[in-house]
Parts: structure tokens; C-alpha cells; sequence
């Protein structure tokens, strides 16, 4: 299915969400946000993007843009929900388990998961169960 650019705009946020919950995003984190862009996200998206760019590029380009803005987190994970709710046809299983995984992936970087990061993840896993049964 067809992904508009906005969809991976707003998984940047989540993921830049579950980096940041700490208050810090740290090196590892993005060079493992960098490997699932290649390993998952990248190949989900086949669709040119303006200025030929893929999903995975625009990912990349809207954390490093969220992480220079100094965003804070929640608002990020909010902007997420907000847009998932919205749009919550875009979001189907193999989609959503994308996404557990990648956030998995992030979080379990930087001194394994912590207690925040945690916390967020089994929110996440809620809210994108809550998704599937729109």
C-alpha cells in the first residue's frame, strides 16, 4: 500500500520518541535507527518522495531535524498518537510489528532499556494493538 510522505515523517517522531525519552539520544541509537532504515523501512517504501527520496531517508532527516530542535519527547510520541489515530488505515500488522521491532531495537541500545524506555514501549505495544482493532 501506497504510504504518504507524511507517514514516515511521523514515525520519525515516534522513534525519536522512544530515543530521547531519557532525555538524551545517543550515538548507538542513531546508528541503529540508520540500520533499520536499511534493514525494514527502506524496503517497505517504494514510492518516490519529493526530491526522489525514500521513507527511510525522510526518517532519518526528521529525527536529526527533531534531535537539533532540542523536541521533547512526549510531544514527539503525542504527534505520533495524533497522527496514527488519524490515519490509522496506513497502520496494518506487519506494519505495526515494524514498529515494535525498530522501537525495540532503538531503546535497547544505549545501556539496554531502562525503566522509561520501558514504560514507553509497552505504551507503544497498547497503543498500536488499540490501532488494529480500528
Amino acid at each position: 500500500m501506497h504510504k504518504p510522505q507524511d507517514f514516515y515523517e511521523k514515525l520519525a517522531y515516534l522513534f525519536y520518541a522512544v530515543a530521547g525519552v531519557d532525555g538524551k539520544v545517543g550515538q548507538s541509537e542513531i546508528a541503529k535507527l540508520h540500520e533499520e532504515v536499511i534493514g525494514i523501512w527502506k524496503k517497505t517504501d517504494t514510492d518516490a518522495h519529493d526530491f526522489e527520496t525514500s521513507g527511510g531517508v525522510e526518517i532519518e532527516a526528521i529525527f536529526e531535524w527533531l534531535e537539533e530542535e532540542g523536541y521533547d519527547s512526549r510531544d514527539a510520541w503525542q504527534d505520533f498518537k495524533d497522527y496514527a489515530e488519524s490515519n490509522s488505515y496506513l497502520f496494518d500488522k506487519k506494519v505495526r510489528d515494524n514498529i515494535m521491532h525498530t522501537c525495540t531495537e532503538i531503546a535497547d541500545r544505549y545501556h539496554k532499556i531502562n525503566k522509561q524506555e520501558a514504560e514507553l514501549l509497552v505504551n507503544i505495544r497498547k497503543f498500536l494493538k488499540h490501532l488494529g482493532h480500528h
